[in-house]
């Protein structure tokens, strides 16, 4: 299969290399697109090539009628309609379980720790208060992070990052994964209620499936310590953010800090969404727009690794 179409919704800073690989296969049409843009574009596409940036459903497939393969360079696949892209034999090919690439990607266990350092000392508040001409040290007076104790939610592959970080700050660190844990390193809890119990901060790591939606909730959020901290970088399904305010309103949790939201891909939630709305009244909320991943080095990397491996599948199958 060669001459085919290829769009790349967002290209920019696209690796020049995996360009370059997808030119010799076919022609390459670059965005950015609006929904509608993307929609009337995608017509004579035979490989989609998307990020976070759009939601791929009903409306992209029904005008997408040559479309054989679509490419992202990400580990979640919620932005796009799976069942409906099997349904029509269109080939998904991502970075989902590819571990031992993946673990030289440190992108998301970084920023979760940034994200937990500004919210741990204040430091977007305090930033702001000089922008506005003060100088008051004493309004943001933080925590010592080796008197804290961090829960990691989720011992997978970020999740083992952010871990092995703590350890540098001497901190008490607690992990829970559905599966079996063996490790030495840290204390391994019975349930997600014991780790929200023992920690000062919880850390989200854990992928997005039907069977955890909404996995932090009241029901939940209920064994935290008053005063507690919650992270999450993973998907913001993971949480109920109704409930999420419910505590942050009620002083339970003292702040959290977000890289993700519920249907992040909808034009109109960013409007409606509970946790901005508080976060634009309270200071104790951080919020930035699904950038863990987004470094030069790591978008770089993962749009070569996925291309290659299109390009490797490709190859067998024309050889077979």
């Amino acid at each position: 299969m060669r001459n085919m179409e290829i769009l790349i919704t967002e290209p920019t800073d696209f690796s020049q290399r995996a360009l370059n690989s997808l030119s010799k296969i076919g022609f390459v049409k670059k965005g950015p697109f609006s929904k509608e843009e993307l929609i009337n574009e995608v017509g004579n596409t035979n490989i989609l090539i998307v990020r976070l940036g759009h939601l791929i459903n009903q409306p992209i497939f029904d005008n997408a009628k040559n479309l054989k393969y679509i490419l992202t360079p990400t580990t979640g696949l919620n932005h796009i309609d799976v069942d409906n892209a099997n349904k029509r034999g269109i080939h998904i090919i991502s970075l989902k379980g590819e571990h031992e690439f993946l673990d030289s990607i440190p992108s998301t266990a970084e920023h979760t720790w940034a994200l937990l350092m500004s919210l741990i000392r204040k430091i977007p508040q305090a930033c702001d208060d000089v922008k506005m001409g003060n100088w008051d040290r004493d309004k943001f007076k933080g925590n010592n992070l080796n008197t804290l104790s961090l829960g990691v939610f989720g011992f997978g592959r970020v999740g083992k990052q952010v871990a092995k970080i703590a350890k540098c700050f001497n901190m008490k660190i607690y992990v829970y994964d559905k599966k079996k844990i063996e490790t030495k390193l840290y204390n391994v809890v019975n349930s997600k209620s014991e780790l929200f119990q023992k920690s000062d901060i919880v850390s989200i790591h854990l992928d997005l499936n039907k069977g955890n939606i909404n996995i932090v909730d009241k029901e939940l959020l209920r064994f935290l310590k008053k005063g507690a901290f919650l992270i999450n970088t993973s998907r913001g399904e993971l949480i109920n953010e109704d409930d999420l305010v419910t505590f942050l309103e009620n002083k339970t949790l003292a702040g959290v800090a977000l890289d993700v939201i519920h249907n992040e891909n909808a034009t109109t939630s960013k409007f409606n969404n509970p946790i901005i709305s508080y976060a634009k009244n309270n200071n104790n909320a951080i919020i930035t727009p699904h950038i863990a991943g987004a470094t030069l080095q790591s978008m770089k990397m993962t749009e070569e690794f996925v291309v290659d491996k299109f390009i490797n599948i490709l190859n067998q199958r024309t050889h077979i």
